[in-house]
């Protein structure tokens, strides 16, 4: 179980920094947008587990497991933006 712990924390990181990274970004390219603090806290929520569940499949070593957390959620992200367009 402590084996899995350290693989979920590091892929809960990149989850967050993803998150946040969006963040930054609408902060600094949509000025005419309304923010939506429901959506960033869900984002945010779902970054984390899904970065969580990765790495932890993975757990190759650290570094590998921050990068999966990071690029998971944007994968759900673009899959959802995919499937939104066909309908």
């Amino acid at each position: 179980m402590v084996n899995l712990l350290i693989p979920a924390l590091f892929g809960l990181l990149g989850g967050l920094l993803r998150a946040i990274v969006g963040f930054l970004k609408h902060y600094r390219i949509s000025n005419k947008t309304k923010f939506k603090t429901p959506y960033f806290i869900l984002t945010l929520i779902f970054s984390a587990v899904i970065g969580m569940i990765i790495s932890t499949a993975l757990s190759a070593n650290y570094l590998v497991n921050l990068i999966a957390g990071y690029a998971g959620i944007d994968i759900l992200e673009n899959f959802m933006k995919i499937i939104k367009k066909k309908n």
